[in-house]
């Protein structure tokens, strides 16, 4: 039930249109004004999203990242300052669950589970959604007794695009 609300990664198909819903009324390139309102409206239930039992995320007012005004990109992060243990402990949890819901690891550090011997210049994990439309980083950040996980989905397309400087 938990999971009941937070239907990342499902299709929306409406009129010959395919548009990915990221969370509620949340798809990749939709207007950007569309995300803030329902950002806005909806701000108390997107507080406390898990993401792997025992994990709590949220979004933020900077959560919606957008490129000539359509949505491209939405960050979450851990809902309250984590230890170093717990940001670990968020980091192992958080990939069971993608790779419970079929995502591909296909990007981790070689210490992707210890945040103190994290890679500041590189991504932490990434996975790659199992129809190819969506890539998902997470990343810690923080130092000595303060951490945050951060779970930054991109549309895929948009992504690669990006990667090869064409965008």
């Amino acid at each position: 039930m938990k999971y009941f609300y937070f239907v990342f990664l499902c299709f929306l198909v409406s009129g010959g249109i395919h548009a990915q819903i990221l969370y509620d009324s949340l798809y990749f390139e939709m207007p950007i004004k569309e995300a803030q309102l329902f950002l806005r409206e909806n701000s108390k239930k997107l507080k406390n999203i898990e993401l792997g039992k025992g994990t709590s995320y949220a979004f933020r007012k900077s959560s919606l990242v957008d490129h000539n005004s359509k949505l491209e990109s939405i960050n979450i992060w851990s809902k309250t300052n984590l230890t170093l243990k717990q940001a670990s402990d968020y980091l192992v949890k958080t990939r069971a669950y993608f790779e419970s819901k079929d995502y591909k690891m296909v990007y981790a550090q070689e210490n992707w589970s210890n945040p103190s011997m994290v890679k500041k210049n590189l991504p932490c994990i990434r996975f790659v959604d199992p129809d190819k439309t969506t890539v998902v980083e997470m990343d810690p950040r923080g130092q000595g007794s303060v951490y945050n996980i951060f779970v930054t989905y991109y549309n895929y397309n948009w992504f690669l695009k990006k990667a090869r400087g064409e965008e």
